[in-house]
C-alpha cells in the first residue's frame, strides 16, 4: 500500500527488512511470507532484497515519509498472522529508533495498521 512513497533502493530493502521481519519469531508463517510476496509484486520491476546494516536505514530512509512507509509495511506483515509476536515488535521498535521515530508515532502507525486488518475482517465477514 505504501510501496510507491519508496524509491528502488529503498523498496529493496524493505523486501530485506520484511523478510527479517516475517522470521522474527523463529517460523515462516504462511501469511506473512504471503505479504512479503505481495510487496515484491508491488515492487517497481527487478528489485531484489538488498542487506543493509542497520546503522545505514537512515541514510536509506531519509525522508519521514520514507520512513513512516517503511513501518507501515513491516506493521502490516507483522500483523498478517493476527499474531504480533515480542520478537517482532522488538524488532520494529530497533528500526523505529533507528530511524529517530518516536515511540508515540509508531504506536499511532501500529494501531492505524491493527485498524485497517479489524476493517478487512469486518468487511470479509459482510461479503459472506
Amino acid at each position: 500500500m505504501f510501496v510507491q512513497n519508496l524509491n528502488r533502493e529503498q523498496q529493496s530493502v524493505l523486501l530485506y527488512l520484511a523478510r527479517t521481519v516475517a522470521e522474527a519469531d523463529g517460523s515462516s508463517d504462511e501469511l506473512q511470507m504471503g505479504m512479503v510476496d505481495i510487496l515484491l509484486k508491488q515492487s517497481e520491476e527487478g528489485i531484489s532484497e538488498q542487506n543493509i546494516a542497520i546503522n545505514d536505514l537512515p541514510k536509506i530512509f531519509n525522508t519521514e515519509r520514507a520512513r513512516c512507509s517503511l513501518l507501515l509495511e513491516l506493521l502490516g506483515v507483522a500483523y498478517a498472522n493476527d499474531d504480533y509476536h515480542i520478537e517482532e515488535r522488538d524488532l520494529i521498535t530497533l528500526y523505529a529508533n533507528k530511524l529517530s521515530i518516536s515511540n508515540e508515532k509508531l504506536k499511532k502507525l501500529s494501531d492505524w495498521i491493527e485498524r485497517q486488518f479489524d476493517l478487512s475482517k469486518e468487511i470479509e465477514t459482510l461479503l459472506n
